[in-house]
């Protein structure tokens, strides 16, 4: 059984997964409450789904980019399992898994969340070998930035305030927004990508692993 936990932002997300099905999965809009509501989540998922931590084999966390404190805080939690409990440790950069929930087009992806003070954190993606792959690393644009760089048909996928929907759709023609419900960051996709690295003996050593960060290094204003 492996266990995936997101607290790239605002939105946390957790989720069981055992190779054959999702077990269990939430995600739920914290107001910067992540210590306090994340290890009752995996208490009460862990319960719900009648199992026990001695039950987890691995833990997968998403790596970022996000808010400093958010991905500081499913890090600590994800290396006290690995180490206490002698699991398997697996980090995915949080916009690979939501890239990854998107359906398959012969067109470019932004895949966006957000990044603190009207800012997106945006990775850029195509379809290559029939996945969703990274064309270049992660930037943090504005609205206004992101909808300049948009010249021809691409889809936007992930975390779209009405605002910057708003921006977005000014280039109607060529922004192409996913739903809301499609551009969730779910964690059983995340659990699904590191489900795939831990199988393939890919794992990451917790004393070493860290969340990625944009731009100059520094971390993301929470």
């Amino acid at each position: 059984m492996l266990l995936a936990i997101d607290t790239s932002t605002r939105k946390i997300g957790i989720a069981l997964y055992d190779g054959v099905q999702v077990v269990h999965e939430a995600v739920w809009q914290s107001r910067n409450h992540h210590t306090m509501e994340l290890a009752p989540a995996i208490h009460d998922a862990l319960s719900r789904a009648g199992l026990v931590v001695g039950d987890l084999q691995a833990v997968c966390v998403a790596l970022g980019p996000g808010s400093y404190t958010g991905l500081r805080i499913g890090m600590a939690v994800a290396k006290g399992l690995a180490l206490a409990r002698h699991l398997a440790l697996v980090g995915i950069p949080s916009l690979d898994f939501l890239a990854a929930a998107q359906p398959l087009q012969d067109i470019p992806m932004a895949a966006v969340l957000e990044a603190g003070r009207t800012r997106l954190a945006v990775g850029w993606y195509q379809v290559i070998d029939d996945v969703w792959q990274e064309k270049k690393s992660p930037e943090v644009l504005t609205p206004e930035e992101l909808s300049k760089r948009i010249r021809k048909p691409t889809l936007i996928c992930g975390e779209l305030s009405a605002p910057v929907r708003d921006v977005l759709a000014r280039k109607r023609k060529n922004a192409l927004l996913v739903s809301p419900a499609q551009g969730l960051r779910r964690p059983a996709f995340l659990a699904e990508l590191g489900w795939q690295r831990w199988q393939d003996n890919q794992f990451d050593d917790p004393a070493s692993l860290s969340p990625v960060y944009l731009g100059t290094g520094q971390p993301i204003p929470a």
